[in-house]
């Protein structure tokens, strides 16, 4: 080996090594994520015009399509936090409180469209009251490919009162919730949707402990992932007052 080559080669080892010990550095120089998504929040499709938060199954199939008709892609929550979409067009669908007329609204207008939400259960009511899906349904929409997600265990403020004086009923909310859904569907529940859109540090304390990744409140604001507290997602809740004008405001991005 004569000596200039062995010069060359000497130099290009050491360069090497300079590089991937300061990759760390130039990586943090590389392009924020820059696309966004909307995470809507609906509940139930009972057709009441006097509560709030309840479409019929007809008005949200216009919101759907409304949506798609402007350009709007429909995307997995597993998609969002991976980062599998582009553009400023991406609706994240999650609905709230496993009412029946969730089960009957994702086979009448989601699952035609390809639309996977997420449903946020709290286990308390499932199997019990009337108006909410069994765990067979929930089942089967697990199977579909939709995702679940765990929304506290009796569905209850998760305020930083509620951990000083009952922190036995707030880590049920949190854990156990999380326990019964895993059991029940044989599925790994990492998402938490918080009541009411109600948080505190002991609430997120408490995620973090228990395996949960993400958990997502109440906020009028897009997700611009790479500037998000990952327990603290925003979600639009759409309401009948104000269902028209978040729709228009996305629309018009």
């Amino acid at each position: 080996m004569n000596k200039s080559y062995l010069f060359a080669l000497i130099i290009f080892v050491i360069f090497l090594n300079l590089y991937v010990v300061s990759r760390p550095l130039f990586a943090k120089n590389t392009p924020a994520f820059q696309a966004k998504a909307y995470i809507l929040c609906y509940h139930t499709f009972l057709g009441k015009p006097k509560v709030f938060t309840d479409f019929s199954i007809q008005e949200f199939e216009q919101h759907i399509h409304l949506l798609k008709k402007n350009g709007f892609s429909f995307i997995t929550l597993k998609q969002l936090k991976q980062k599998q979409y582009q553009g400023n067009k991406n609706v994240v669908l999650i609905i709230d409180d496993g009412n029946k007329t969730a089960y009957e609204a994702y086979y009448r207008v989601l699952k035609p469209l390809g639309i996977k939400p997420v449903f946020a259960i709290y286990p308390n009511v499932i199997n019990k009251a009337k108006y909410a899906m069994t765990w067979v349904q929930l089942k089967t929409l697990v199977r579909e490919g939709c995702e679940i997600g765990a929304h506290g265990f009796y569905h209850l403020y998760l305020k930083s009162e509620f951990a000083i004086k009952d922190p036995k009923g707030f880590e049920k909310e949190i854990v156990h919730s999380k326990q019964v859904l895993e059991k029940e569907l044989g599925i790994g529940i990492t998402d938490f949707i918080y009541p009411f859109g109600v948080k505190s540090p002991e609430a997120v304390t408490l995620l973090k402990k228990s395996g949960y990744t993400h958990a997502y409140s109440l906020k009028v604001k897009p997700v611009e992932l790479d500037k998000e507290d990952v327990y603290d997602m925003p979600r639009y809740m759409l309401t009948r007052s104000m269902a028209s004008s978040i729709l228009k405001t996305l629309i018009q991005g």
